[in-house]
């Protein structure tokens, strides 16, 4: 039995096909509707559990609990020490996930860190530092600056938010920046465990987006939801807020994130990041490949490493592998076939 017009049937079948999976192995076939339940309260169930063991470093794409989110895992224990004793660490600022998810409406993400409910703080009495539980509002809790660039844009601004002395890579320069500060001074004495709240034009503000001309962004449906129970921060954005709605052939988000230690004065209009040393980059983690400790990454004051996270171009604008992996897994196939073709012609 000749079995050549079978093979050239099954390749052409795979060429056209839609592959069954994307980038890790996720399967391709999104069946969620087009507003996704994600509350925006600081408990990251809804997102589904997700294991970063063995693979962080590293960008995932994955669709967990209905829910297809980019999930950037980050080492454990990598954080910057500045603010502990010698050979402790700082969970509170501990990046361990940074999450993306988006719909018709919105754009999503989820920061989890190592540990929220404990902070380190100046004993005057003993003169070094003590560990205390941790209440958003608190001085030096969680901050974390998001950078987004839109489609690669060349345009925009470099520096991180909070006076943090450190830039993004000169090809992530950004249009929009998230910041989240959990030691917005309006919370203060109040312990509070958990807040949700929306937007601020206020630098000492508990959420702030800003564009690259330092101009705060209106959003009404905006929201941020922080629960130190676990250690957890949540937001949302609508796409009109930074931009637009994604469009065109293909469409991505190039994306940097920091963190650090918080303080806040928002009668005053003043937050920011407490500094590590004049003219010192004060991020203590960071979203980065390079290995051991953050501070190998931003000594130099710039964050050189960016993730791209790609969305579908019409709604729900839910993440999507990158283009190009598609024609390439074909292309890989295809040339794979015509080995075996080959092979089997030759005998």
């Amino acid at each position: 039995m000749n079995k050549l017009p079978l093979l050239v049937l099954l390749v052409v079948i795979l060429a056209l096909a839609p592959l069954p999976t994307l980038a890790h192995g996720q399967k391709n076939v999104l069946q969620v509707s087009p507003t996704l339940p994600i509350t925006i309260d600081g408990n990251p169930s809804e997102w589904g559990a997700y294991d970063c063991t063995g693979k962080a470093p590293g960008l995932y794409l994955a669709t967990i609990n209905n829910i297809p989110q980019w999930i950037w895992c980050d080492p454990e224990g990598d954080e910057r020490t500045d603010f502990v004793n010698p050979g402790e660490h700082d969970p509170i600022v501990d990046l361990v996930q940074f999450r993306v998810t988006a719909d018709a409406n919105y754009l999503y993400g989820l920061i989890i860190v190592k540990n929220m409910s404990q902070i380190t703080y100046w004993d005057s009495s003993q003169n070094k530092w003590a560990w205390k539980n941790f209440y958003i509002g608190d001085d030096g809790g969680t901050f974390v600056a998001i950078t987004i660039n839109r489609n690669g844009s060349t345009t925009g601004e470099v520096w991180f938010a909070g006076n943090s002395n450190t830039q993004v890579d000169p090809n992530a320069k950004w249009q929009y920046q998230v910041v989240i500060n959990l030691a917005d001074s309006r919370y203060r004495g109040q312990s509070k465990t958990q807040v949700t709240d929306t937007l601020q034009a206020n630098w000492g503000g508990i959420y702030y987006i800003v564009d690259s001309g330092g101009k705060f962004q209106s959003d009404p449906d905006a929201l941020v939801g922080a629960d130190v129970a676990y250690s957890a921060i949540e937001f949302r954005v609508n796409w009109s807020t930074i931009g637009a709605p994604p469009s065109g052939d293909s469409f991505f988000l190039r994306m940097e994130l920091i963190t650090a230690r918080g303080w806040s004065n928002y009668a005053n209009n003043g937050g920011g990041t407490w500094g590590t040393g004049s003219g010192v980059s004060s991020a203590l983690d960071c979203i980065t490949d390079v290995p051991g400790n953050t501070w190998n990454e931003v000594q130099d004051g710039v964050v050189d490493y960016y993730i791209d996270l790609y969305f579908a171009t019409t709604p729900p604008y839910y993440p999507v592998p990158e283009p190009i992996t598609v024609p390439l897994l074909v292309a890989v196939a295809v040339v794979g076939f015509v080995f075996y073709l080959f092979k089997v012609r030759r005998r």
